[in-house]
């Protein structure tokens, strides 16, 4: 039973989904260079942002 409106819904779905991962790790990062200067911190606000 699929309908025909699946498709483009799953495509905005996935799309929006990857544009939020995207901006959270890119947000992390900056966030985190911009806060401590220190790059190898990066990853560690990387990971809260994305158990968050």
């Amino acid at each position: 039973m699929t309908a025909a409106f699946d498709l483009p819904r799953r495509v905005v779905a996935e799309a929006l989904g990857t544009a939020l991962l995207v901006a959270t790790v890119v947000g992390s990062g900056i966030m985190a260079e911009r806060l401590t200067g220190d790059t190898a911190l990066a990853p560690l606000a990387t990971g809260a942002m994305l158990v968050c």
